[in-house]
């Protein structure tokens, strides 16, 4: 049983690294929002399957929990068929505002949706017609990101690979010339750090101060909250309320606009 509880308390770890690592490359330019927004998702999605499982499985417990244990695994294994890193070609001073346009259109749908969840929430308890209209609401909410890339794949036009662009590069240009390097300006390249920004192997990234900081912060910061949201249902029983996923709900709807303010406040203003 430890065992099976240590898988299940890491296997969230495992694919927020993959997914995060991936999306951050595959958008170097818009890592703050990339970040924000899938670490906001993660956080709203406590506030998703609390409600939706309320509204739909409100008196069977045991639906609740077999959802809970299905549904996200087969939303991560068919994710990973299309979760993969692609090249990032240099882009046009265009381009780039039009990726960080999606991206807002992308951070617009959360915040509606994290409104959406917060007004289910405060308003009460909801009969069986209402709780049903709000699960399907939600499930249409969860499904409009899809229509930025549907968007972006309509509007492109069709007819970019049969316009003959003008070549920029001249045929003749001087080939670069090549200098001799010396076995000691060699050692120096390899011996050079990574700046912020590039990979860095597990020895490098110990060795710097940045890592250190992030450490003790997560160490402090992560444990410390974790902790406050665990024993959140325990809190809101001993304070007499009869149902405590309110409070649930309402912490993680919070935690997802606090991320989603991280993520574009370290992109535009530091």
């Amino acid at each position: 049983m430890c065992v099976f509880l240590c898988m299940g308390g890491n296997s969230t770890t495992w694919m927020n690294t993959a997914v995060l690592v991936t999306c951050m490359r595959n958008f170097p330019k818009n890592r703050g929002p990339v970040s924000g927004i899938l670490k906001g998702y993660v956080g709203l999605s406590t506030a998703i399957f609390t409600d939706i499982c309320t509204a739909l499985f409100s008196s069977d417990p045991s639906t609740f929990l077999f959802i809970l244990a299905v549904v996200p695994a087969i939303v991560c294994l068919t994710a990973t068929f299309f979760l993969h890193e692609i090249p990032t070609p240099t882009k046009n001073p265009s381009e780039l505002r039009q990726e960080t346009l999606y991206f807002h259109v992308f951070n617009g749908i959360a915040i509606i949706l994290a409104v959406y969840l917060l007004a289910f929430d405060i308003t009460g308890n909801h009969g069986r017609v209402l709780s049903l209209a709000f699960a399907v609401g939600l499930l249409v909410l969860l499904a409009t990101p899809l229509s930025v890339p549907l968007y972006s794949f309509i509007s492109k036009p069709l007819s970019d690979s049969d316009i003959e662009r003008p070549m920029k590069v001249s045929l003749l240009a001087d080939q670069p010339k090549t200098t001799a390097t010396t076995g000691v300006e060699l050692q120096y390249l390899e011996r050079k750090r990574p700046s912020i920004g590039e990979d860095h192997t597990i020895v490098e990234m110990i060795r710097t101060f940045d890592f250190w900081v992030l450490f003790v912060s997560f160490l402090c910061g992560v444990g410390t909250g974790m902790c406050v949201m665990n024993n959140m249902g325990q809190m809101g029983i001993a304070l007499g309320y009869l149902d405590a996923s309110i409070f649930i709900s309402l912490t993680s709807i919070w935690g997802f606009f606090g991320r989603i303010a991280s993520g574009l406040i370290s992109e535009y203003y530091i």
